[in-house]
This record gives structure tokens, C-alpha cells and sequence, in this order.
């Protein structure tokens, strides 16, 4: 199922004081991109499950040069909803997103945002416009796990047996929750895939 567009990369763009000349293409190592089996850091070996979603991270800017989103990065929601659920990932936080009517075929929609610190007044129950900042993205420097800092972005419909109150990361994994979609159209941005020799050079081991 394709999903509906959105103007993410432009409000991102926007919130974040980038020059729109300056921001060409989302960058994508292998293992960022939806249902890779590999990681993008470390020793770039096999992930415990599929990538449930992507990563954003790397993006070129009108020189061509590659550069990086950091954890000031303020993160614009994709549609109108409200927020179901905040809880602690690997990284930093996920915020859980109920969409309702993306698009005729879609009734109930849920976008998470992992790897962020929500702003503090973003608690379950806030009802969300588009384009509202809900957090920046979490600094991952003082940790043991050498990552740099990212977006995760999923989209899927939910299960009417999902427990929001109790979502944890896991809950994505499990196809009778939730169905997973590729979130990658909807970020509505060029976007090239790098090959693993660059990977290496990019990002940390």
C-alpha cells in the first residue's frame, strides 16, 4: 500500500532554519532504509529482526556534500492526530501517534517517532497539528552503543487488540498489532542509496 505523501522533508526544512537549496536528497545507507535485515553501524552485521521502519539521518546538501542531522534537529508531525503513547527505546524515547482518515483506504493510521526527547508538553492525549514540533532527536553521544543521532520514523495500522498504554518497541514486531507500511514515500524527498564502502566511512564503528 502506497501512503499519502506528505510535506515532512519541507517542514522539517522549515522548523530547523535549513536552506531549501541546501537540503538535495535524503541520503540512505543499507541497513536505514524499511525491512533491511542489516545494521548501518557497528559492524555492519545482521540485525535481531527486519528494520521496522527508516532512518533519517544523512542528507546532501547543494555542494554535494554529506551532512547530518543532530540532536537539535526539531521534528515536525506528519498529519494531524493525537498522541497515544511515549515510551523509552534503545536510544531515547518513541513518541506513538493516532492518525485518524490519511487517505480513503486507510481509516486508523499510527506514526512513530523513535530515537527523540519530546518536547514537555507532549504527553498522551495532546491532540497534534500538522506540522507541530514534537520533539528534537535524541543525543546519543554519551552512550555505550556508538550510533549517531537519528530519526526512526514507522508507519502502521494498528490492531483493534493493541494495548497503547502498554506499546513497547516489540509491538511493532508483531504482525497481529501492527501492520507494518513502508514510510519511505511519504517523506516526499529525492533520496539515494549509498553502498556499503560508504557506509563505512560515514558512520562510526
Amino acid at each position: 500500500m502506497d501512503l499519502k505523501k506528505t510535506r515532512f522533508t519541507e517542514m522539517l526544512i522549515e522548523a530547523n532554519g535549513f536552506n531549501p537549496d541546501d537540503f538535495q536528497s535524503w541520503l540512505f545507507c543499507p541497513g536505514m532504509r524499511f525491512d533491511s535485515p542489516d545494521k548501518w553501524w557497528g559492524d555492519l552485521g545482521r540485525r535481531d529482526f527486519s528494520h521496522e521502519g527508516i532512518d533519517l539521518c544523512l542528507y546532501r546538501d547543494g555542494s554535494g556534500r554529506v551532512r547530518r542531522l543532530n540532536h537539535d534537529t526539531r521534528i515536525p508531525v506528519m498529519h494531524d492526530g493525537v498522541v497515544r503513547s511515549i515510551f523509552a527505546d534503545y536510544l531515547g524515547q518513541a513518541v506513538v501517534i493516532q492518525h485518524k482518515k490519511t487517505q480513503p483506504e486507510i481509516d486508523t493510521l499510527i506514526s512513530i517517532y523513535a530515537h527523540t526527547r519530546p518536547l514537555d508538553h507532549i504527553k498522551p492525549g495532546v491532540i497534534l497539528s500538522l506540522g507541530d514540533i514534537i520533539a528534537t532527536i535524541a543525543d546519543t553521544s554519551r552512550l555505550k552503543v556508538n550510533i549517531l543521532p537519528h530519526l526512526h520514523v514507522t508507519f502502521g495500522l494498528p490492531s483493534p487488540e493493541l494495548v497503547f498504554e502498554k506499546f513497547i518497541w516489540n509491538d511493532m514486531r508483531d504482525p497481529g498489532l501492527v501492520d507494518l507500511l513502508n514510510p519511505q514515500g511519504a517523506i516526499d524527498w529525492p533520496w539515494l542509496a549509498l553502498d556499503p564502502q560508504k557506509t563505512k566511512r560515514l558512520c562510526p564503528d
